[in-house]
């Protein structure tokens, strides 16, 4: 029977910085599973919820094209992260920028409350691309066109907002609302959540734990290193901004030194004989100049590859972290005498296994397991960019020094012909081009050792990481039947 048809209100759902939404749905978009923080904020009963379509709680001012987004990237296994507004049950509303993932049979989506800028800048746009989606369905067009030509706005509005495309968007927006949403809590509990409350480790194993009590305390260690990990995220940051703020400027210098060259060469051409020797170091300076121009565009696309490595790095290591709190979150909730996690009715259970504890903690385990496998594949691929960048980097750098040693040759030169300050000027100035962008440069070079040193200590949080979360799936079955799911069975 079909769902009542709700009317949407301006009314918004409540929903804390702390908490956190998560839930699982099969292939073709039906709930499997949902945390009490969905039951609650979606205001429907988990009965009514399981087995129905994610899309019951889609809320009307959406653009189709998002939606489209989100498949294609799941569809080819690729993690998403999207802001989205949702619908409650009484037309309420509630936002979240949403991080979806592939199961082995499904997906599993963790949701945040969103505060940082792009929320707003991801509002503007939205509405622009529901207009337009409209406007095309008043004319005629399939909802196919509809989509298709939305989609193309949404690219040509990211790129209004200094953004290339998509995955650079989503790259930005994630690790921004973690770190908005890590300022809120530190105002209000002064710690990270993970150290709110912890479980004193000793105490606890001195003890006969239960499996709830140490679901939790592997839950809080995974989370302490998922932390440390993503510190790592303000350096590849800072590099990446460095990287895309030199790309422009040994640009402008490549062609202000070809331009200076010029002008020297035509000046000496002007001195006539007194220029000859002035004409020789002016070939010589465009030659130097022709070369350096040929590296930086070589220099410039190479920045723009790892200036992407970068961004899909700190893209993992926030969802990586985002995920693990999310599953200390909801091992807390079960632990915890109030927790409704567990008293979904046993005949629901019966007919959806995959909302049994055991199973909901196997996805969320399996998800963060599939992002660290792909994290290091990533850094890897990160670390190969950056040294064809540093080959790059030093062919742009030596060929400056050759440069350098024209123009000191040219000073040489303009002091014999003291009479004329133009050329003098001209000298000094390609001069002072060569200065500052050799010292960019050695400063692009001292920012690529910190990141080069912490993505080594990046590589050992993996492997701690990997220990802990091997920890927490010995928990899992005990709290339920791995058979149940498919997922947690492979990953055991």
């Amino acid at each position: 029977m079909a769902r009542p048809k709700i009317q949407p209100r301006e009314t918004e759902v409540p929903f804390k910085a702390e908490d956190l939404i998560f839930s699982t749905t099969d292939s073709k978009g039906f709930i499997r599973s949902a945390d009490e923080v969905f039951v609650q904020m979606s205001r429907y009963p988990v009965g009514e919820m399981l087995g129905q379509p994610h899309s019951m709680v889609r809320h009307p001012s959406m653009p189709r094209c998002i939606f489209q987004l989100l498949w294609d990237y799941i569809k080819q296994n690729k993690p998403i992260g999207a802001y989205v507004k949702n619908m409650a049950s009484d037309g309420s509303y509630y936002n979240v920028f949403a991080l979806v993932s592939s199961l082995t049979d499904g997906y599993l989506s963790v949701r945040l409350k969103p505060t940082s800028k792009y929320f707003q800048a991801a509002h503007k746009i939205y509405a622009q691309l529901l207009d337009c989606e409209k406007k095309l369905a008043a004319e005629g067009k399939t909802s196919a066109q509809c989509i298709a030509e939305s989609s193309k706005l949404l690219g040509s509005l990211l790129k209004e907002n200094g953004f290339e495309n998509y995955d650079a968007f989503m790259y930005a927006a994630l690790e921004e609302e973690m770190r908005s949403r890590d300022e809120q809590i530190h105002k209000v509990y002064r710690c990270n959540l993970w150290e709110l409350n912890a479980l004193d480790a000793a105490q606890v194993m001195r003890g006969k734990p239960n499996a709830e009590t140490l679901a939790v305390l592997h839950a809080e260690r995974s989370c302490t290193i998922a932390g440390k990990t993503f510190e790592s995220v303000s350096s590849l940051l800072a590099l990446q901004a460095s990287l895309n703020r030199n790309a422009q400027a040994i640009m402008r210098v490549a062609d202000t030194l070809g331009m200076s060259s010029i002008n020297v060469s035509l000046e000496a051409t002007r001195l006539g004989e007194h220029g000859r020797c002035l004409s020789v170091i002016s070939s010589h300076l465009g030659e130097t100049s022709q070369t350096i121009s040929t590296l930086a565009d070589s220099l410039q696309n190479q920045i723009r590859v790892t200036s992407h490595s970068l961004g899909s790095a700190v893209f993992r290591l926030a969802s990586t972290r985002l995920q693990t709190e999310t599953m200390l979150a909801f091992s807390r909730k079960v632990r915890s005498p109030l927790a409704d996690a567990q008293n979904t009715p046993r005949e629901l259970l019966s007919e959806y296994p995959r909302q049994q504890v055991g199973a909901m903690l196997g996805d969320l385990q399996y998800s963060i397991e599939l992002m660290c496998e792909s994290l290091r594949p990533t850094i890897n691929g990160l670390i190969q960019d950056m040294r064809k960048l540093e080959t790059d980097i030093t062919n742009v750098k030596r060929a400056m020094l050759t440069l350098r040693f024209a123009q000191l040759g040219g000073k040489i030169e303009s002091s014999r012909l003291s009479e004329d300050n133009a050329v003098t000027t001209l000298i000094e100035s390609i001069g002072t081009e060569i200065v500052n962008t050799v010292r960019q440069i050695s400063e692009l070079e001292s920012d690529m050792l910190i990141v080069g040193s912490d993505l080594k200590a990046t590589f050992r949080q993996f492997d701690e990481l990997a220990s802990s979360l091997d920890k927490s799936r010995e928990v899992q079955l005990m709290l339920g039947d791995p058979e149940s799911r498919p997922g947690l069975a492979r990953a055991a």
